[in-house]
């Protein structure tokens, strides 16, 4: 499918923003930094966006298409929670290995926002919502059910964003190592 060139702007603010506000943070981000690092004229960011929690909130959308596409893939291509642990750190390895960011962006600019922008920070819990959800559906393919599966589910975002938040703050890539052995080590849990 080909974008016409204001979807291809549109975008490529989205990206950009969404890069600046991961690494810089939402509030040392301004337009003038995402213009300029987009090479894009104002009008441009004006055409698409009113204000900067405008493209916040695209970004909160580009981030959860992300982050969970690679979950709900793995997800889906996993018969097991081992396997499905296994599928989707090695795909996050990946990407890290393109990104000069850490840690979960859906994490990082959530809790920033949470109290600059509580409607925002909803967004972002809203993704994270979404995250546990598909922890749940992975193991209710493992025979795990009620009570049980929401607790695990609970825990696995938890691991999930715990080692996340360390990597980011060490930038060593044990952290991910750990969180696939602590994802894995809970079905041993009651």
């Amino acid at each position: 499918i080909t974008m016409i060139k204001g979807e291809q702007t549109k975008n490529k603010v989205i990206e950009t923003a969404g890069d600046l506000f991961w690494k810089n943070g939402y509030a040392n981000t301004g337009i003038s930094d995402i213009l300029k690092a987009a090479d894009i004229p104002k009008g441009s960011f004006y055409f698409h966006f009113k204000k900067k929690s405008d493209v916040a909130e695209a970004v909160i959308q580009y981030y959860a298409h992300q982050t969970l596409d690679v979950l709900r893939t793995a997800a889906a291509q996993s018969t097991g929670w081992n396997l499905f642990c296994d599928s989707f750190l090695a795909a996050f390895q990946q990407e890290l290995k393109d990104k000069s960011c850490y840690g979960c962006p859906l994490a990082v600019l959530g809790m920033e926002l949470a109290f600059q922008d509580p409607t925002l920070a909803g967004e972002y819990s809203n993704a994270i919502a979404n995250l546990k959800d598909i922890f749940a559906e992975v193991l209710e393919k493992e025979g795990i059910f009620g009570e049980r599966q929401q607790k695990l589910a609970e825990l696995s975002t938890a691991i999930y964003e715990g080692n996340l938040l360390l990597h980011r703050i060490s930038k060593e890539q044990s952290w991910i190592e750990k969180m696939n052995q602590q994802l894995k080590a809970i079905l041993s849990l009651p």
